[in-house]
């Protein structure tokens, strides 16, 4: 195999490699400059008066469990502090066979190719943002943000879909000291 026959497979090697690569998001995290130790209960923003759906309910679990598992407490009087979230979702496009045709020429004579494209494998129809904040009762402030870009298999959330992308999002908030 001489050199450049090597680097076309390399090449080659390579693009399929990052094809195969999964896009992982990293949790984006504000907050304010202020002291989060204060916040050692917990409860929800006071809820509308429309019903829980399902990821709703979900969603509250997952994370109530989560701020209990870093050593937090439920607490529904008077709490430090307060959750919310914000889920956004949306459909992605179903992707759709391509084909396409190409020639070339050069001093070695003219050559050609057809390629054609089929989508492969499971994937995510939904795609969405949670973002989970954290307000201080006595000063009506939001004082943590964590957000999370994440593909989902429906617009409504399962449990594990729920529970691993608050989980995620949670990892980034202080353990309670």
């Amino acid at each position: 195999m001489n050199a450049s026959q090597r680097a076309v497979t390399l090449s080659l090697a390579c693009v399929l490699l990052g094809a195969c690569a999964t896009n992982s998001s990293a949790v984006r995290v504000d907050r304010a400059d202020t002291d989060l130790a204060k916040c050692q209960t917990f409860d929800w923003l006071q809820p509308t008066n429309t019903p829980a759906s399902l990821t709703d309910q979900r969603i509250r679990a997952a994370a109530l469990a989560e701020l209990e598992s870093k050593g937090y407490t439920i607490k529904t009087e008077d709490p430090d502090c307060r959750v919310s979230y914000v889920l956004s979702t949306f459909e992605r496009p179903h992707a759709k066979p391509r084909a396409g045709a190409g020639a070339g020429g050069g001093p070695g004579g003219i050559g050609g190719g057809i390629g054609v494209s089929l989508p492969v494998g499971r994937r995510d129809t939904h795609g969405g943002t949670l973002t989970l904040d954290i307000v201080d009762v006595d000063s009506n402030a939001q004082v943590w943000s964590g957000a999370l870009d994440a593909s989902f298999a429906a617009a409504e959330l399962n449990e594990d879909e729920a529970r691993a992308t608050v989980s995620k999002i949670l990892a980034e908030f202080p353990n309670r000291t």
